[in-house]
């Protein structure tokens, strides 16, 4: 460890908080973790006591903190937070939690997509077009829009609605603030113009005087207020520096912002996203601010991906371990085997909340490791799709994905995303790739500060986030299309893009069928 200035990083996902110490040179000196409970009250409901983020955060900051020599606590100079995103928490005027959290995954709002989603606003501008959200499950507007049709008690009687950064920003500096690379997720944002929309704020059934005050990605919140400096171990409090949601985060610490990269968090569900200097809106991609004022993030979404590798592992009375090791034995296209992976409903590019998933091609001589191996096919065949409309659409050409998540550290996963999108992966599959940028954001605020407290000047347009050596995220190994197998590929994509065009009605009856 160097004897520079330590900065503390956190993400505060859906499934832990989690903390890293890093030093100036960019290396995690200490770590520490807490997790997080979801709790399922009814079907597609998902919620969590937003009072287990504080002290969740507490708890991984507390360790990671404790694990340092008591001599270099000292040397803490900033705190920088990343987070879940479209996932929000309703607040009393004592800033108390009126109900549970709810959660970006939560689908209990398909009435409110259905219907907001698809009409003007008063300006006659779409929701679409104005927030840079396809109507989908994950924004928090139509969940909000629900709550004030089941709840619109709690709606009335919130004084504060907050993000999961603006909820820790008031409990570590008592400010209500949050970042506009944060606060943009909830779909209550103009992007064109970087701040609340007054239309989808009152879509949602909100005022503004309930939501957070913003401020630039990179830009100090306020100091920690004394006693929660000395709650999470440090000697002394420190500036709360405002993070951005944990995707554009994990693109900051992988490089993303360079043309041509576009980063794939292959996990539970599959993100994959580019940088972009002009707002742009598509169906083939969900827009959010970026990095720096002025620029955005442009995403593509399955929100199925290991989560289906999991179900094909169970429905084997197999792990996944076992099935990915008999699944490198089948060969390439598993033997005409096709799984389309809408597990969870079709994002990127359908947007369609009643898309099923199917597979495609059963004869006798296919078995279990067939399906896993047609389930991690499926999955990058989709980004495939994906990528081929985001370069359609933007016309920069992805030359690059650098891969994170537990997908990522498959072999033969990644290699399959290599072969079928026919691009070389980067797989940077250690450590904590969010916080990581979020450290990065911390280190570039406390360089701007100096030693000395005082004003600083904010991140402009341009200017570079890097620290130490450059990104944090720097170990990994590449991963380069087979030629032979990409040919298969190429054969099964024809087939592939064709699905759901051809079962949109089937799961459009099957939908209305199941009431």
């Amino acid at each position: 460890m160097s004897g520079g200035a330590l900065v503390v990083a956190v993400d505060c996902s859906t499934t832990a908080a989690k903390a890293v110490v890093v030093d100036d040179d960019g290396a995690v000196v200490a770590a520490g973790a807490s997790p997080l409970e979801t709790r399922t009250p009814r079907p597609g409901f998902h919620e969590q006591d937003a009072r287990a983020w504080y002290s969740a955060t507490v708890a991984a900051v507390r360790d990671a903190v404790g694990a340092l020599p008591a001599a270099d606590r000292d040397r803490v100079v900033a705190l920088a937070i990343t987070h879940q995103r479209e996932s929000f928490v309703l607040l009393d005027a004592a800033g108390e939690p009126l109900r549970p959290a709810v959660l970006w995954v939560d689908s209990r709002a398909h009435a409110q997509i259905a219907a907001l989603g698809s009409r003007p606003l008063a300006d006659g501008r779409s929701v679409h077009g104005v927030s840079g959200k396809p109507p989908d499950t994950t924004p928090a507007l139509y969940k909000l829009a629900w709550l004030a049709e089941h709840e619109p008690d709690a709606v009335r009687s919130a004084s504060r609605v907050a993000d999961v950064q603006a909820y820790l920003a008031l409990r570590l500096t008592g400010r209500l603030v949050t970042s506009r690379a944060s606060a943009d997720t909830l779909g209550l944002f103009d992007l064109a113009r970087l701040d609340w929309s007054p239309e989808l704020v009152a879509a949602a059934g909100l005022r503004e005087d309930q939501l957070p005050r913003l401020v630039d990605g990179g830009e100090a919140i306020g100091e920690l207020l004394p006693d929660v400096a000395a709650e999470l171990g440090l000697p002394r409090p420190v500036p709360l520096v405002a993070g951005i949601g944990d995707g554009q985060s994990a693109g900051l610490a992988l490089g993303v912002e360079e043309p041509g990269i576009a980063y794939l968090n292959l996990g539970t569900s599959m993100v994959c996203g580019v940088s972009s200097d002009g707002y742009l809106t598509s169906p083939a991609f969900r827009t959010l601010a970026g990095v720096r004022p002025g620029t955005y993030v442009l995403e593509t979404v399955l929100n199925a991906a290991a989560y289906v590798a999991s179900w094909a592992a169970r429905f084997a009375g197999s792990d996944v371990g076992a099935m990915e090791a008999a699944a490198t034995q089948i060969p390439p296209g598993a033997e005409g085997l096709l799984v389309l992976p809408y597990w969870n409903a079709a994002q990127t590019p359908h947007w369609d909340p009643l898309a099923r998933g199917a597979v495609v091609g059963w004869h006798g001589r296919h078995t279990t490791a067939h399906l896993y191996r047609a389930v991690l096919e499926g999955v990058a065949l989709e980004l495939r799709l994906q990528l081929e409309l985001l370069e359609d659409a933007t016309g920069t050409p992805v030359r690059e994905l650098r891969a994170v998540g537990g997908g990522a550290r498959s072999p033969l996963w990644a290699q399959i995303v290599a072969d079928a999108t026919r691009r070389p992966v980067r797989v940077c599959a250690d450590g904590e790739v969010s916080a990581a940028g979020a450290a990065l954001q911390a280190a570039a605020f406390a360089q701007r500060r100096g030693p000395e407290p005082g004003p600083v000047t904010p991140p402009q347009q341009g200017q570079s986030l890097s620290h130490g050596g450059g990104q944090f995220v720097a170990r990994g190994r590449n991963v380069l299309p087979d030629d032979a197998a990409a040919a298969v590929y190429d054969r099964l994509f024809a087939a592939y893009r064709g699905l759901y065009p051809a079962l949109r009605e089937t799961f459009a009856l099957l939908g209305s069928a199941a009431g």
